[in-house]
């Protein structure tokens, strides 16, 4: 596919649609977009954009809220805020994938590329976090959350292996795709030590993807891909640390296959899917969530991001960056 150095700027509205799919709760559902919102399409042109991040005002040289976003295949991160519209950040990105920030602000990105979890400094170079789990590469980290304790959890499918434009190729060195836990006190960064596995026992997930912790952090959420649905793992504590205990389906996804996806204050999924983005119910442990609403896109959503004061979702929908201006999404 033929990308433009530049993202193609724009500043186009379309009429909203939120389908309502729980009657009974419509009312809490339509509070959560703000009133006479649009689909406000700010940036075009890409080959596969993925991975959105906000990074809060104070954070940015400009003052300004800025999202940073993947163009996966097209090897570049993008940039957009208010004054400057969109923009190419960094090319080559080595496929960057999923982002996310630490308690400093710094950028931590998912590399199918270098096989690694790599952070940004703050004098612009990438620190490799974690590239190697008992002397074995990953096989192409995907998407990312860091917990309140600092530790970064991961997923390692095998995209960036499999797929020619989302990585550099080669072959797996660890037996399955798994989640893993990057412990933040352990110095053994060079061997791999400081990571762990943390799904064992649990039956193998096919495309491990977007991840996400319920707001006490009591649960992990990660879709997978390839199987089409959405997984809650009770996390539970040994004396090795944190690992995903109990599991069950939380949702099959309507339309398509999830990608990434996000929790909100009050414990609501925002999943993407083919149709744009599915809202579910915050789950009970062992039990479906119901699907509340879905908010629809006109091409395939792969991820989303709710910006820093949570008036704003981001959406990464194929090659085309929305904005929505949200309501209430706290309660």
């Amino acid at each position: 596919m033929t990308v433009s150095s530049d993202p193609v700027r724009t500043d186009r509205h379309a009429p909203l649609e939120l389908e309502i799919v729980d009657d009974a709760r419509a009312d809490v559902v339509r509070a959560l977009v703000a009133p006479g919102a649009t689909l406000r399409t700010v940036a075009t042109g890409g080959a596969w954009f993925e991975g959105p991040v906000w990074l809060p005002a104070r954070h940015t040289v400009a003052g300004r809220d800025t999202l940073v976003w993947s163009d996966v295949v097209a090897d570049r991160l993008l940039a957009y805020d208010d004054a400057r519209g969109a923009r190419t950040w960094v090319s080559p990105s080595f496929h960057q994938n999923g982002h996310t920030l630490d308690a400093d602000g710094r950028i931590l990105a998912a590399s199918h590329g270098e096989r690694a979890v790599v952070r940004r400094e703050r004098d612009g170079s990438w620190t490799v976090v974690a590239d190697l789990v008992d002397g074995h590469r990953f096989n192409s980290p995907n998407d990312l959350v860091v917990a309140a304790d600092g530790a970064v959890w991961f997923t390692d499918p095998y995209y960036g292996l499999r797929l020619a434009d989302e990585g550099y190729g080669g072959e797996p060195e660890v037996d399955g795709a798994h989640v893993y836990r990057v412990d933040p006190r352990d110095p053994g960064l060079l061997t791999g030590a400081n990571v762990r596995a943390v799904d064992g026992g649990h039956p193998a997930m096919p495309g491990p993807n977007g991840l996400a912790f319920s707001p006490d952090e009591s649960v992990l959420y990660v879709t997978d891909s390839e199987a089409g649905h959405v997984l809650g793992y009770a996390v539970r504590y040994g004396l090795e640390g944190p690992v995903l205990g109990f599991r069950w389906t939380v949702h099959l996804t309507r339309d398509g296959r999830p990608d990434g996806l996000r929790v909100d204050p009050a414990g609501r999924l925002w999943v993407s899917s083919g149709a744009g983005v599915e809202i579910l119910s915050a789950p009970v442990v062992g039990r479906r969530a119901d699907l509340l609403a879905v908010l629809h896109t006109p091409r395939t959503t792969a991820n989303l991001a709710f910006s820093p004061d949570l008036r704003r979702l981001a959406l990464t929908s194929t090659d085309e960056l929305h904005l929505v201006a949200l309501g209430d999404v706290t309660r």
